[in-house]
């Protein structure tokens, strides 16, 4: 039970301050540069890096350690006055479980951790959860598949991803750092 709450907490935490970033920094700066944009869409969404990494990790069971978050901070999001589907965050989350689910299957990182680095794994991972997240959330959105939408949940997905996962790699390497000093 102390493994899931413990899990539960550092992925809360980590989807809060991932999104609290977007709806803090990265919303007001788009509408400002790009005021044309659909305001549900972000051209830098973190927390789909978290989604990842914590699917990587966890396996199935981060859906229930997302949930909470994800409608958090849907309420959060409506406050900010940018009004999502009740159900998007079950849409993200499933979206991006399945994609997990399906690369995993058909490329276990056994095979391909000969074939690519992690990072390029966790890119497949990244990018078919996002793809999946969203045609189901553009659906929701339009109640139709609307590929500029699509491409716009796609871009913000795959950028925040990738910025999430540059953010993590070097709080690591300066964590190590930190400890190889402290050692010394």
């Amino acid at each position: 039970m102390k493994e899931h709450i413990q899990n539960f907490l550092i992925v809360s935490v980590a989807y809060i301050t991932a999104y609290s970033l977007v709806l803090g920094f990265v919303s007001p700066l788009q509408q400002m540069l790009l005021s044309n944009v659909v305001s549900e869409l972000s051209v830098l969404f973190l927390p789909h890096g978290v989604r990842v990494l914590a699917f990587y990790l966890l396996g199935w069971r981060a859906a229930f350690y997302l949930l909470p978050a994800s409608y958090l901070m849907m309420l959060l999001t409506a406050q900010a006055g940018i009004t999502l589907n009740t159900w998007a965050p079950v849409v993200s989350v499933i979206g991006c479980y399945f994609g997990f689910a399906l690369i995993t299957r058909f490329f276990p990182e056994s095979v391909t951790h000969r074939q690519f680095p992690k990072w390029q794994y966790f890119g497949l991972i990244a990018l078919l959860g996002s793809v999946l997240n969203s045609v189901g959330n553009t659906i929701l959105l339009k109640q139709e598949l609307d590929i500029t939408v699509a491409a716009g949940y796609l871009i913000g997905d795959m950028a925040g991803f990738f910025v999430c996962f540059l953010i993590l790699m070097y709080a690591f390497r300066f964590a190590r750092l930190l400890t190889t000093v402290n050692d010394a």
